[in-house]
């Protein structure tokens, strides 16, 4: 069996939390549905949009930090 490096157990361990927020907001959307709490719902939507973000940077996947929020225009 092959052991796994600190640094390796740190990424599972991340991706792990993060995989737990999406699983929230999921099972907010399926059994709970929203429009009751919109702090508490706000926080869960943006975890897991964080989480989103930190599992495609572990993936090496790129991120979409080029393109302009939006509503946002630049064409100035």
């Amino acid at each position: 069996m092959r052991r796994t490096s600190t640094e390796q157990a740190r990424l599972f361990q991340i991706a792990a939390l993060c995989q737990e927020a999406v699983q929230e907001q999921r099972k907010r959307e399926c059994r709970l549905g929203y429009g009751l709490d919109d702090y508490t719902e706000g926080r869960i939507v943006g975890a897991a949009n964080l989480a989103r973000k930190i599992l495609r940077a572990i993936h090496g996947e790129s991120l979409p930090t080029d393109r302009p929020a939006r509503g946002v225009r630049h064409d100035r």
